[in-house]
């Protein structure tokens, strides 16, 4: 979502005329992005936001136009860590510690982590092993339509011992 969404109520008015009517069950996490500057953002939209339950993601952390104003502006719910420090676990001892400090300032804040671009096990492992919530990248699937989404989640799905 871009952050000129958040102007004048924007991203509010959309919510209450598309989303809610639509009476959806999972909840709503609205991603910002990261390259490019986010603006000021009116703190009574953000505020709202979080009373009517969205959750506020900020994509692409710790690329582009990074600031920790974002973290106490924006009360981010979740942080995707980009795929390039991802890419640098193993690899890359500089963006490794990068990736450390994010995830042990996330956890410090009580905000909930997504690593993005997870190729291989030893990536996956990693992650885990510091306590990041959600993995996502080509380890555990690639980009499918939608229609050939049911029948992966059957074939991935843990097996029950009945």
């Amino acid at each position: 979502m871009a952050a000129s969404h958040f102007r004048e109520r924007a991203i509010v008015e959309d919510l209450q005329r598309i989303w809610w009517p639509a009476n959806p069950l999972p909840k709503l996490v609205v991603e910002l992005t990261e390259r490019d500057a986010l603006p000021v953002i009116d703190q009574t939209v953000v505020a709202q936001l979080h009373e009517i339950g969205v959750r506020l993601a900020i994509d692409d952390f710790g690329t582009g136009h990074s600031s920790l104003a974002y973290l106490k502006d924006l009360k981010p719910d979740v942080l995707k860590i980009d795929k390039i420090f991802t890419a640098a676990i193993g690899t890359d001892a500089i963006n490794a510690t990068v990736t450390d400090m994010v995830i042990s300032l996330a956890q410090r804040l009580n905000i909930a982590l997504v690593a993005e671009g997870v190729e291989t096990a030893e990536q996956a492992y990693y992650l885990r092993e510091r306590g990041v919530d959600h993995l996502q990248g080509y380890f555990y699937a690639r980009p499918m339509p939608i229609e050939d989404f049911p029948l992966w989640l059957a074939q991935h799905q843990p097996q029950l011992n009945a």
